[in-house]
């Protein structure tokens, strides 16, 4: 149970547990504090009158998400939700209306996906305030979303590769010596690997066994082990990022990497290309497109044999899929190129 008391200074503060742990936090107006403290109990008794949507979102982010894979994202994203106006309505009077008119604004402030995965964070913040009975139904239910964006073909030219390394200004020969050029080399990782971003980051020493990468089932995605293969670019890379980083390797947070490839992607000259209108007419480059160059290049044929370079079971534990319809997202190869190995003589 959560316990409130005055402290020295004349503020409110609220003890209670997260995962064991006891945390606080403190109000300035007593009233404010018996409000979070209703809301961390979650006693079905507590009437949803006294509970606003941005103090539930709160409670949802101390006592669910430091649970959660992802933990810190979510975290950022509900901080950020609480402030919104929708957040000061009453739990028993906010609406599906007042949700539909926030995903509305959303719509034209951030990208598709990123309004999906908030609608996504707060379906499963009322979903957990249904299951402790503070409201009978969601107001999230039956939300009209924006339109994902149309599937993406870009993937990343040897001729990209030496745009960002110039703009980096390293040679990928020797050991990268700052943040961005570990993050360009942590980009050619992926490309040559097929890794996420996430699991990069985390790469220790200690996983590294010879030309395999043992992932813990704590760095994945899936939450499962996994062993991913190193070809000779993959183990040469690791070898420089050892030498400049020592066992951090690429460890650095995601929000660095991130600010990071984007500006030395759009120094490249890489960045997205808009006409007149604002419509995209050339796709920029994306981190995640590394995983997505790997597959490519992977499902491609060899050009001694002629066969794919990896088959399809073998790309899906290499880049950890378990849908072999979300691999088939990361297979990207040009009309042209399947062209080519159609090998057509002309007329019939």
């Amino acid at each position: 149970m959560a316990s409130i008391s005055k402290t020295p200074s004349g503020t409110y503060a609220v003890s209670y547990r997260v995962n064991g742990k006891q945390t606080k936090r403190t109000f300035k107006d007593k009233k404010l504090a018996l409000r979070f403290r209703d809301v961390v109990d979650m006693d079905p008794s507590v009437k949803s009158t006294r509970v606003t949507v941005g103090e539930l979102m709160l409670a949802y982010r101390d006592k669910m998400s430091a649970k959660k894979r992802g933990a810190r994202a979510e975290s950022l994203r509900l901080t950020a939700l609480a402030r919104r106006t929708f957040a000061s309505i009453r739990l028993d009077k906010v609406t599906h209306r007042d949700l539909q008119a926030f995903v509305d604004e959303r719509t034209t402030e951030v990208a598709p996906a990123t309004v999906v995965r908030e609608a996504a964070t707060l379906s499963a913040v009322f979903a957990w305030a249904k299951s402790q009975d503070l409201i009978l139904e969601s107001p999230t239910k039956g939300l009209v979303l924006p339109r994902p964006p149309e599937h993406r073909e870009r993937v990343a030219s040897d001729e990209d590769i030496e745009k960002l390394l110039a703009a980096s200004g390293w040679d990928g020969k020797s050991p990268p010596c700052n943040n961005m050029q570990t993050v360009i080399a942590a980009f050619l990782f992926s490309c040559r690997t097929g890794m996420r971003a996430g699991e990069i980051l985390q790469i220790e020493v200690s996983w590294i066994d010879g030309c395999v990468i043992h992932l813990p089932a704590s760095a994945t995605k899936t939450a499962t082990r996994r062993d991913v293969a190193l070809g000779k670019d993959a183990l040469r890379l690791l070898a420089l990022v050892k030498e400049a980083n020592g066992n951090d390797l690429f460890q650095m947070r995601s929000g660095l990497r991130d600010a990071l490839f984007r500006k030395v992607r759009d120094r490249a000259g890489l960045g997205p290309v808009l006409d007149s209108h604002g419509n995209v007419i050339k796709e920029g480059l994306h981190f995640h497109d590394g995983r997505a160059t790997f597959a490519t290049w992977a499902a491609s044929p060899d050009p001694e044999t002629g066969a794919p370079r990896l088959d399809v079971m073998a790309l899906s534990r290499q880049t950890g899929h378990r849908d072999l319809k979300m691999l088939m997202r990361y297979y990207r190869a040009t009309a042209q190129e399947i062209a080519k190995r159609l090998k057509y003589g002309g007329v019939l």
